[in-house]
């Protein structure tokens, strides 16, 4: 148990860990806790800050010692990625999909040993071990019942209460569990959740650094990298409690603008929203003499029609502004 609130509470910091050295490369995404040990898991996983002089091995393995690489891993699902796709590596960017399991596979057990992903520079830099880092699963109790043992007792055991079930839906859209949905930065998403049972679900980010929960409503501080969003139906007398995580890949919002149309009078002036919704200073540039404009104001000169266009400044988190504003100068 000790172990299990360790990795928990690292993973609530955001995936970012690197215990074994400072490495650059950062990592998010899930779903990392409650893993399935009856059946291989997609995990999710955005890569950031990622080395573009050579390639990296991301792979399933047991924990090794400190400042050791490990020994056990599960080579069939290992992943080798690089910004250099020429010579058969997988593209780091975007969403990166790596399948784990319980381990019995590949001659671990993870119901008892430290699993999990296992980071480092690929073999054109076999020896360098800057970017190596451990990033912990855990996996929940297999639900595929043992075979009972003997009993003398006529005492039937009691049987396995069915597992509730979800239905989730992010602002209308339908969303599958362990497949990744889409969410802009800034742009919230109210989560409705419909359990079979009929108990009231509740909603967990294990990555609140850049996806913060309140309530059924989920944000994105970022218009990059992955989040993990955990939805959990507790059951009831006649249903098992479930959880189940949902990945969000986050991107950059658009920027638009709130008024594409005004009316002036002939000699009259209006003015111009000065501002993006993201605070960024709108610059106008008319298009025609039926109207002048300075700073955000418009001043009507001849009846008829006339167009501004209204640009701002983007960043990594928002588009840049590139809108048409129809003024209407009237008599």
């Amino acid at each position: 148990m000790k172990r299990l609130v360790s990795a928990i509470a690292a993973i609530a910091l955001g995936v970012a860990l690197a215990p074994q050295a400072l490495a650059a490369t950062t990592v998010q995404g899930g779903p990392l806790t409650g893993l399935s040990f009856d059946a291989p898991t997609n995990i999710h996983l955005a890569f950031a800050n990622y080395p573009t002089a050579h390639g990296l091995y991301v792979l399933e393995a047991v924990k090794p010692a400190a400042g050791a690489r490990p020994t056990t891993t599960n080579a069939a699902t290992q992943l080798w990625l690089s910004t250099d796709t020429s010579q058969g590596a997988k593209s780091i960017a975007g969403d990166v999909v790596l399948v784990v399991d319980n381990g019995h596979s590949w001659g671990a057990d993870c119901a008892h040993q430290e699993c999990g992903i296992f980071i480092r520079l690929d073999h054109t830099a076999t020896t360098d071990t800057s970017e190596d880092q451990f990033i912990p699963l855990t996996f929940a109790a297999s639900t595929v019942a043992a075979a009972p043992a003997p009993s003398t007792s006529a005492a039937p055991a009691a049987p396995a209460l069915p597992v509730d079930t979800l239905a989730v839906t992010a602002n209308g859209k339908a969303l599958t569990e362990n497949v990744p949905g889409a969410i802009a930065y800034r742009t919230p998403l109210t989560f409705a959740v419909t359990t079979g049972s009929g108990a009231t679900a509740t909603l967990k980010s294990y990555t609140p650094d850049l996806c913060p929960v309140t309530g059924n409503v989920v944000d994105a501080l970022k218009g990059s990298g992955a989040c993990d969003i955990a939805v959990t139906t507790p059951g009831d007398a006649m249903h098992a409690a479930k959880t189940a995580h949902f990945p969000l890949m986050l991107s950059p919002a658009v920027q638009s603008i709130t008024t594409t149309s005004v009316s002036v009078k002939v000699g009259k002036s209006v003015a111009l929203t000065a501002t993006t919704a993201f605070g960024e200073k709108i610059t106008y540039v008319a298009s025609s003499k039926n109207c002048s404009v300075k700073g955000v104001t418009v001043k009507g000169v001849k009846a008829g029609s006339c167009s501004l266009a209204a640009t701002a400044a983007g960043t990594a988190n928002y588009s840049a502004l590139d809108a048409k504003v129809v003024v209407t100068v009237k008599k």
